[in-house]
């Protein structure tokens, strides 16, 4: 997910918490079928190519709302058609369902993320020794989770984690380490334990594990930089959001690394006022020498 929702979707969930003395129950996520999933409709003709490998990003340089729209009517009707449930099939209609979802008509959000949801569903139950349906299940019910307020946020929160940390288990590095990624940034902005799953000191470990995994991926570093930041690590911060803004790709497509650029500066620009003159900025003698800073 992209860095601000993410982050207005764990604040809101942490003044749930605050004013709420017990969660609700957990949503019922099982699927009965997979031939009527949320929000289906029509039934195009049928795909005539292989579905793209599970771990695929968007190629094109503009992001197009309508092409993958398209795409996920197709695999619909794939699996309308054959009555077959490709593993394959399955986890691109639950990745292509949290990318429109998250970057798509926010009008459209909640269909796309319950879709997408629906689809993982199958997947992990079906496959449960495979990463992908534990992993795009975790991360469309992120998507529900951001839009759909602080209550269902307290509800879902534990069972993103619980996805998570199956898909970790499985495959740590899968999606460029989004495992490690998902879970970091939880544990950076949920409070701490009892009240929810925070934990500073394994969200810097988690973040540091995926920037470790994929070191080209902007959004590793960009959370690493913010976890790095609230433990008062605020050089070290700011250099690894200079390795936001030389990143090279992103996990879901090129709108998000445009994203994260845009929140790399506008954080450099904040935490950077914050340094003491004395101590040599992003450009002193630790950056020189080729160093990582000292810890503040």
């Amino acid at each position: 997910m992209r860095s601000a929702a993410l982050s207005k979707t764990l604040a809101c969930i942490v003044l749930s918490i605050m004013l709420c003395s017990c969660a609700p129950c957990l949503q019922n996520l099982c699927a009965k079928s997979p031939a009527s999933p949320p929000g289906t409709t029509g039934c195009p003709s049928i795909v005539k190519k292989k579905p793209p490998g599970v771990s695929a990003l968007i190629s094109e340089d503009r992001f197009d709302p309508a092409e993958i729209g398209r795409k996920i009517l197709s695999h619909e009707s794939t699996l309308q058609w054959t009555g077959e449930h490709s593993d394959a099939t399955l986890t691109e209609l639950a990745r292509l369902c949290f990318m429109l979802g998250e970057f798509g008509e926010k009008s459209e959000s909640e269909r796309y993320f319950q879709k997408g949801r629906y689809y993982a569903e199958i997947l992990s139950r079906e496959h449960p020794t495979k990463v992908e349906g534990h992993y795009w299940l975790g991360m469309n019910l992120a998507g529900l989770a951001e839009i759909g307020g602080a209550g269902r946020g307290l509800r879902l929160v534990p069972v993103i984690v619980d996805k998570m940390e199956v898909a970790l288990d499985l495959d740590e590095a899968y999606d460029q380490g989004g495992p490690h990624r998902v879970l970091g940034r939880v544990r950076c902005q949920a409070p701490c334990w009892p009240l929810s799953e925070g934990n500073m000191e394994k969200s810097l470990e988690h973040l540091r594990t995926a920037v470790r995994i994929a070191p080209k991926n902007s959004t590793n570093h960009l959370f690493l930089a913010e976890t790095l930041y609230k433990l008062g690590k605020t050089e070290e911060a700011l250099l690894e959001l200079q390795l936001v803004l030389a990143s090279s790709c992103h996990s879901v497509c090129p709108a998000g690394l445009r994203d994260d650029c845009r929140e790399a500066l506008r954080l450099l620009k904040e935490y950077g006022a914050e340094l003491k003159p004395e101590s040599g900025g992003i450009g002193g003698e630790h950056s020189a020498a080729g160093k990582p800073p000292a810890a503040r």
